[in-house]
């Protein structure tokens, strides 16, 4: 297989065209065209989140972790202390009214989920430490730490190559 980018100014702004070619259409195209096809494109650097009134355009690169609350979703964001030198980063919490699958979706892939209740950003992971019955427990920027549940734990260390 080869792929090959050509620039083709006459289309419009934003717009990408796909083409595939090939001898003949067999299982192979088809499946690839639908992985394609399947594909979202959207911008993942920033994520709208719904605050009850509004919405907060939050840096996807700032959220720590997310975690299942009751009926809600809390969203830890490190906080930037305006070049003030704190001994632990500040943490902010928005509460959302989501599901925690829903809400991976519209995450970067640097996300992973570590247990039924929480995804990490695995940017602001400090260290993992073995815990009890095979779980591990996930010390985060901002002074947080999470227990990876041990079904989490081969995904997360074939993430950050352990």
């Amino acid at each position: 297989m080869s792929i090959t980018f050509r620039a083709n100014p006459e289309l419009p702004q934003g717009e990408v065209n796909v083409i595939v070619e090939a001898n003949e259409a067999n299982d192979e195209t088809i499946q690839l065209m639908q992985s394609i096809k399947g594909l979202k494109w959207h911008n993942t650097s920033t994520i709208a989140i719904d605050t009850n009134g509004g919405f907060e355009m939050v840096p996807t690169a700032a959220i720590v972790a997310v975690e299942v609350n009751d009926e809600s979703l809390s969203v830890q964001i490190l906080v930037n202390a305006n070049g003030a030198k704190r001994s632990k980063p500040a943490i902010t919490i928005l509460s959302v009214h989501d599901t925690l699958v829903h809400f991976m979706t519209r995450l970067p892939p640097e996300f992973i989920r570590i247990s039924r209740q929480a995804i990490i950003n695995i940017r602001h992971l400090r260290s993992l430490k073995l815990s009890y019955a095979g779980n591990m427990s996930a010390n985060l920027d901002g002074g947080l730490e999470e227990i990876v549940g041990r079904r989490y734990v081969p995904g997360l260390r074939e993430m950050i190559g352990a």
